[in-house]
């Protein structure tokens, strides 16, 4: 004879059922993760500092080519495109003679050593009371960040990160 009853197994189908309804529904309200409300979405611009890259190549970041962004060990996808490129050679700084300024120079010890600007550009990323999510990750000011092309690989960190218009 069957019972109706409903047994251990039936009861915790149903609640992760019912579970995974609230969720779907939560996300279709505009809710992401922990109760963040998605505030909307716009390209973004990452601006990040790479301090000392020691190369002889002074187009390695190229504008319009695509480069790898790894955050947090974890690899963001699709690649992203570069907008921007600045650098300077490395300087180091001296007290004037008369000790009332600062004057940079190149550093003669390490010749090849460059600093880098590049902006990248996502074409989507939401934006939180907390900042922007791009790609799942959210990134701040600060994050190490780490970019990856043909022929290089090189960390840096996030200096700015803003909308896009």
């Amino acid at each position: 004879m069957k019972s109706n009853r409903l047994n251990l197994i039936d009861a915790a189908v149903l609640v992760l059922a019912l579970f995974c309804g609230l969720g779907f529904v939560a996300a279709k309200a505009g809710h992401a993760g922990v109760n963040k409300v998605i505030e909307g979405s716009s390209k973004v611009a990452i601006e990040v500092f790479i301090t000392g890259l020691k190369t002889r190549d002074l187009d390695l970041f190229k504008v319009g080519e695509k480069t790898a962004i790894t955050v947090r060990n974890q690899p963001l996808t699709p690649k992203m495109t570069i907008a921007k490129v600045e650098h300077n050679q490395k300087q180091i700084s001296f007290l004037s003679a008369d000790g009332k300024k600062v004057v940079a120079y190149p550093d003669p010890a390490n010749a090849n050593a460059h600093d880098f600007l590049v902006t990248v550009v996502d074409t989507e990323a939401p934006k939180t009371e907390d900042g922007f999510v791009v790609r799942g990750q959210k990134i701040k000011i600060g994050n190490q960040i780490e970019l990856e092309g043909f022929k290089y690989r090189a960390q840096g960190v996030v200096v700015d990160i803003r909308p896009e218009p």
